[in-house]
């Protein structure tokens, strides 16, 4: 049975979720992550995503836990491996109850109906034996520097459409 630890998401506005966890996965600057009890402190960018929260069971082994879904427009995430807890701070964050899900239908069309194919901008280093290396910023980069992009209203559709378990327009 896994350790439960300490989970809360807030925004500037409220708490969105504050509770226990067996396991919190989403998706970073970094890629993919989950964090289970007494991880490893950590601190990383937060992607535009969907946080998944697994709940704990019943305690007595034959009860599952349930999966709390939330978007999260970007931010920030901080765990502590001393508070055996996991922080997310985020601008923009809803509970999969809370989306209107045609509203966000509604807001995916309108963002890929306005999207221009663009080259993304592009940071270039240079490697001493294969010459200059070109990294794309990241997707939570480019919606905190142009936030009402089309591509960056489109992300947050997606994720809000995927945080409520409703399939995206065709």
């Amino acid at each position: 049975m896994a350790t439960p630890f300490h989970v809360e998401i807030v925004t500037p506005e409220r708490t969105v979720y504050s509770g226990e966890a067996d396991e919190v996965s989403m998706r970073t600057d970094s890629g993919e992550i989950a964090f289970l009890a007494h991880h490893e402190d950590f601190i990383g960018a937060a992607d535009v995503t969907v946080v998944r929260v697994t709940t704990p069971g019943g305690g007595d082994g034959t009860e599952h836990g349930g999966e709390v879904r939330i978007a999260v427009h970007g931010g920030f995430v901080h765990v502590d491996q001393d508070e055996n807890s996991v922080r997310i701070l985020a601008g923009v964050a809803e509970l999969a109850g809370e989306i209107d899900v045609e509203r966000a239908r509604r807001a995916l069309e309108a963002a890929e109906a306005s999207e221009v194919p663009a080259t993304p901008q592009a940071a270039a280093t240079h490697d001493a034996e294969t010459g200059p290396v070109v990294a794309r910023p990241s997707g939570s980069l480019l919606a905190m520097l142009e936030p009402d992009a089309p591509e960056a209203a489109a992300r947050r559709a997606r994720v809000r459409l995927e945080a409520a378990g409703a399939a995206a327009p065709t």
